[in-house]
């Protein structure tokens, strides 16, 4: 059973702090991918680069469909039934392979027209194009990481975090060694392909050695039940990432390369601070799944209500020193005052982090309570008003304007997933 003390120590705490260890990878490596491409190229470069990402996590999304969730929260149930979890990840993955496939088809055919969108840039369609390869992988990848994660191997999860988030930066580095006459700006975005398989080819050999062979009957069932899973909350996952980079989307459309890349920076770093209440989120999950199925409700509204307030005493002080530190960092990080303009957005976008940090890493209660049709109603109601207020404010107030939106919308956003777990779930967050 899930107590309050779970948070404060034993394995919840070791837990948290090897995937904090894995956070500060994650933001140093986010952090310096941005400061080499902006001090080596320029914001154009960046602003490619971005506008990369954002395509391609939206797309990453539809290839694993939420059924990396599908296979979390089944693992999680059945952890120790050796020959259960088998059939579960072999229902998991031969759903995958088959989605990821045709979703990486029709992103490489979507190349020309997200070139258009993105201002019919030039650089657009070779940074898409090399990219390609890691989508399919991503999907992969992101199953087999819900395998390590519902079995609660936390370390291991960290470790695999940590080598997705190292192997891009490393690779940069390589770049930049032979493209010494900063030529080939549009082909950065290969470095998400190289990581994407390298990582592939670690969680394979390691979720072997966890699984019993050979397959028992069954798993055609779990291919159903995750597609089934995966379909419903399909929407949520990629609302998630259309939230994540609405921003970048409008301002790619109304402004220009370079004015995403400035605006990048103020991203990347406010990433960080929602990065760390992503960590919180997936060492709660696997709690969220079990405490739920048993319906355990009291001892889990004081778990999360301690974890809140944990949270908040945590981001307010994290924000307060970000906001502080930011303009000298930059100065510092990259020469460069230009990219001082991206001093407003980034304070905008942490204020509203820390307004909602006490509530995000529970963001997937509805998920791991088998709702994923509601928690996409929930995705659905906090993407449109991004996207609405995005769309409105930055053709009058330009990269203020997309950070204030996507602020509004993550505050917003607490309140419609307070009202729809007590709703549907029963459960007080």
């Amino acid at each position: 059973m899930a107590r309050p003390s779970e948070i404060l120590a034993g394995k919840f705490q070791h837990d948290v702090l090897w995937n904090l260890a894995s956070l500060v990878v994650l933001g140093a490596s986010g952090i310096l991918l941005k400061v080499l491409i902006g001090r080596y190229y320029d914001a154009v470069a960046l602003g490619v680069f971005n506008q990369t990402l954002a395509a391609w996590f939206l797309f990453s999304q539809i290839a694993v469909a939420g059924i990396d969730r599908s296979t979390l929260r089944a693992v999680a149930e059945h952890a120790h039934d050796r020959a259960q979890v088998t059939s579960i990840v072999a229902g998991a993955l031969a759903a995958t392979l088959l989605l990821a496939l045709v979703v990486t088809t029709a992103y490489w055919s979507s190349i020309s027209w997200l070139s258009s969108w993105f201002n019919h840039s030039a650089n657009m369609p070779t940074s898409l194009l090399v990219a390609t390869p890691g989508l399919f992988f991503y999907a992969l990848n992101k199953v087999l990481l819900g395998v390590v994660n519902g079995t609660q191997r936390m370390r291991a999860f960290a470790v695999y975090q940590t080598v997705r988030y190292l192997v891009p930066l490393l690779g940069l580095v390589g770049f930049l060694v032979l493209d010494e006459q900063r030529t080939r700006g549009s082909e950065l975005a290969v470095v998400f392909s190289i990581g994407e398989c390298l990582l592939f080819l670690l969680l394979l050999v390691d979720v072997r050695q966890h699984l019993g062979f050979p397959i028992a009957r069954g798993w055609q069932e779990w291919t159903r039940e995750h597609l089934h899973y995966g379909l419903k909350s399909v929407v949520s996952g990629v609302l998630f990432e259309l939230n994540t980079y609405v921003d970048i989307f409008v301002i790619g459309h109304f402004m220009t390369e370079s004015a995403v890349g400035l605006y990048s920076f103020a991203a990347v770093f406010a990433l960080g601070f929602v990065q760390m209440l992503l960590v919180l989120q997936n060492v709660y999950n696997p709690i969220l799944a079990r405490e739920i199925a048993a319906r355990r409700f009291p001892e889990l509204e004081r778990t999360i209500a301690l974890g809140r307030r944990w949270t908040y005493l945590g981001m307010v002080a994290a924000g307060s020193i970000g906001a502080l530190l930011y303009p000298h960092a930059l100065r510092l990080l990259t020469g460069k005052e230009a990219f001082l303009a991206s001093w407003a957005p980034f304070n905008y976008l942490v204020f509203g982090t820390v307004l909602a940090s006490g509530y995000v890493p529970f963001a997937q209660t509805l998920l791991m309570a088998g709702y994923p049709g509601w928690h996409t109603g929930y995705m659905i109601a906090t993407a449109a008003l991004n996207a609405i207020a995005c769309w409105l404010a930055v053709p009058h107030f330009g990269l203020a304007g997309a950070a204030i939106s996507t602020a509004a919308s993550m505050f917003a956003s607490v309140f419609i997933l307070k009202a729809m777990v007590r709703w549907r779930v029963g459960l007080k967050i």
